[in-house]
């Protein structure tokens, strides 16, 4: 069977519902990884009441609308972000399959789209946990990096691009540009690290998916988006350090995870006057617009700057 044999319409569907299911998943990611918490166990409940969260609470999307934003059994508000992950989700596994299964030629066996759609989603989706986490916490966890990068090493062979040895090189010049430039090299000369090792591992993972192009591609568009992100922060006053949940604050779990937390206050010692925004987003960001749009942004990005 071939992709051109099932209607766009109907594979775009399942697609996006596929989606917003992981990204429900996704949310739960979120909130446990950087509290050290199994994804698994314990189940949907919520722990400012104690109620459990019945499966049809839990519907990605038209859960979070149906309750209105707040669990069913205590009132307590929830965080919008269980509402936008699922719908990111749903739209970045739409986009992988809207470019490698339904934008195959046709009569190409449907088995290896397939195949491929679902790992570039597996991609997209670490991106995605990444990019929350590093928000709230200042950290990529390292559940996403190491087993993101082995799976990208791995499955070269299923994917169309890039080769094993793009790969291979992507994974390791991703993860020594940053180890070596930003984390040793700018400590041995600033007495800090400029960079956390987590955004080299993380740069392990994205070589490992979409090579040593796309790896150079997202340091250099990442910096600068970020640059440009600084510079927005700076000019209207907003924070420029993420505070971390107060670990004390009453918590539920509804569609998928926990109600938002009240911001602490950030440490003191971290507090320090210095520009400090996390660089995962950015990463993440300059692998996305590689992996789909690719040569039309290396030549835009080469003409505004380079020339």
């Amino acid at each position: 069977m071939s992709p051109s044999d099932l209607p766009p319409l109907f594979v775009r569907a399942v697609a996006f519902l596929f989606g917003t299911l992981w990204g429900s998943f996704f949310n739960v990611c979120i909130y446990r990884w950087p509290r050290e918490m199994s994804v698994v166990s314990p189940p949907s409940h919520c722990p400012a009441c104690g109620a459990n969260i019945p499966p049809w609470r839990n519907v990605p999307v038209f859960g979070f609308l149906a309750l209105r934003g707040r669990a069913a059994c205590c009132g307590a508000k929830l965080s919008p972000r269980y509402f936008f992950v699922e719908v990111l989700g749903g739209v970045l596994c739409l986009a992988c399959f809207e470019r490698w299964f339904i934008g195959v030629p046709a009569g190409a066996d449907a088995l290896p789209a397939l195949v491929e759609s679902l790992l570039y989603f597996a991609f997209t989706g670490g991106l995605l946990v990444a990019t929350f986490v590093d928000l709230e916490w200042m950290e990529i966890p390292d559940e996403v990096s190491l087993p993101g990068a082995a799976l990208g090493l791995m499955t070269v062979a299923l994917r169309s691009s890039p080769g094993a040895e793009e790969a291979a090189v992507g994974a390791g010049l991703g993860f020594l540009v940053i180890q070596v430039l930003f984390v040793w090299g700018y400590e041995a000369l600033m007495g800090r690290r400029g960079m956390g090792e987590g955004d080299s591992k993380f740069l392990l993972f994205i070589g490992a998916f979409i090579g040593w192009q796309g790896a150079v591609f997202a340091i250099v568009a990442g910096s600068i988006q970020g640059l440009v992100a600084a510079g927005v922060l700076l000019a209207t006053g907003k924070p420029l350090t993420p505070t971390r949940p107060d670990e004390d604050a009453p918590l539920a779990e509804a569609t998928g995870d926990e109600v938002a937390p009240p911001q602490g206050e950030t440490d003191a010692e971290e507090d320090d006057g210095r520009l400090r925004i996390p660089f995962g987003p950015f990463l993440a960001l300059g692998a996305l617009e590689f992996l789909f749009l690719g040569d039309r942004f290396v030549a835009w990005y080469s003409e505004s700057f380079f020339y």
